[in-house]
């Protein structure tokens, strides 16, 4: 099995398609869409995505301030430190 199909695999068991993902130099949370177009072996798919450094991710001033949002972001998947879907 590969990155993405047990990716997919994890989403389908927690029956949410909302995720918080954490890079090395990022978190970054939204919603994973399945889109038609894109590389999906390589990147996960988000839509309503924030992404914060992860120094400040638990500071008030990326809540309130850095944070930055997206309508579309596509996170490589070999960049992924750790995954958890959220509801």
């Amino acid at each position: 099995m590969n990155k993405i199909e047990f990716f997919k695999k994890i989403m389908e068991k927690s029956e949410t398609s909302n995720i918080m993902i954490i890079t090395n130099h990022y978190q970054i949370s939204g919603e994973v869409y399945d889109c038609e177009e894109c590389n999906k072996e390589t990147f996960i798919n988000l839509t309503n995505a924030s992404l914060c450094k992860f120094e400040d991710s638990y500071d008030e001033f990326c809540e309130q301030y850095g944070e930055s949002k997206y309508d579309w972001l596509h996170v490589n998947l070999d960049k992924v430190v750790a995954f958890s879907f959220v509801r």
